[in-house]
């Protein structure tokens, strides 16, 4: 029994820590394969699976396959000192705006998600290409500031912002948000195999199953 409870703690402790720095592996853009599509694109985040995410930043591109360390900020605590827009002015309330776009992806048809994203690209970066259905979801964003936000709660809303959240690389990692609790489109097929939020990375799970092995085996023979 003893060594029951020990394992488990060996278990417990050797699961990767959302205390500091995830890993972050970016997967893919949308289903159609093209980042102008935008929201959902998937990543594996250390500790959570597969994510679909929304991109916030316009500016910087990555590739699919590229994996770096990355903050996570909970919208919801107003602390945006790790993001990438937080010294902004009046960045609380950009990302609120994008915040509430991207909850209402939950509530509009996909068909609409696109031009989402686009709004959400322009609300940090006016210069980026904004056509009609775009500027409609803006205006919607900013009339919901001016309203305050009723009823919405942003502690549903992460933010992934690479470490280097000041890198002036065009082509290293852009900053994401996503739903908390795996809300969100639900699959992607990769390699054959579908996936979906909270599906462990098939590396990471054959590492966790394999040090489990190892330390069972050490505790037979202690």
């Amino acid at each position: 029994m003893r060594k029951l409870a020990l394992l488990a703690i060996l278990v417990a402790t050797s699961l990767p820590s959302l205390a500091g720095p995830v890993t972050v592996h970016f997967v893919s853009f949308s289903n159609t394969g093209q980042w102008q599509d935008g929201y959902p694109y998937y990543v594996y985040v250390q500790g959570s699976g597969l994510m679909p995410v929304m991109c916030d930043d316009y500016v910087h591109g990555g590739t699919t396959d590229y994996v770096w360390l990355a903050n996570e900020t909970n919208l919801g605590s107003k602390d945006l000192s790790q993001t990438r827009f937080g010294d902004l002015n009046g960045a609380l309330t950009l990302y609120d705006e994008a915040g509430w776009l991207l909850l209402q992806t939950g509530v509009q048809p996909i068909g609409q998600w696109k031009n989402m994203n686009t709004a959400t690209w322009n609300i940090f970066d006016p210069s980026s290409p904004c056509d009609s259905s775009c500027a409609f979801w803006l205006a919607a964003a900013q009339d919901e500031a001016n309203k305050g936000f009723p009823g919405i709660n942003f502690n549903l809303v992460g933010i992934l912002t690479p470490t280097d959240k000041n890198d002036p690389n065009p082509d290293d990692p852009q900053e994401f948000m996503y739903l908390e609790g795996g809300v969100g489109p639900t699959a992607i097929t990769k390699g054959g195999s579908t996936l979906g939020p909270g599906a462990p990375e098939p590396g990471t799970l054959v590492l966790l199953l394999t040090g489990v092995t190892i330390l069972w085996r050490r505790l037979e023979m202690s």
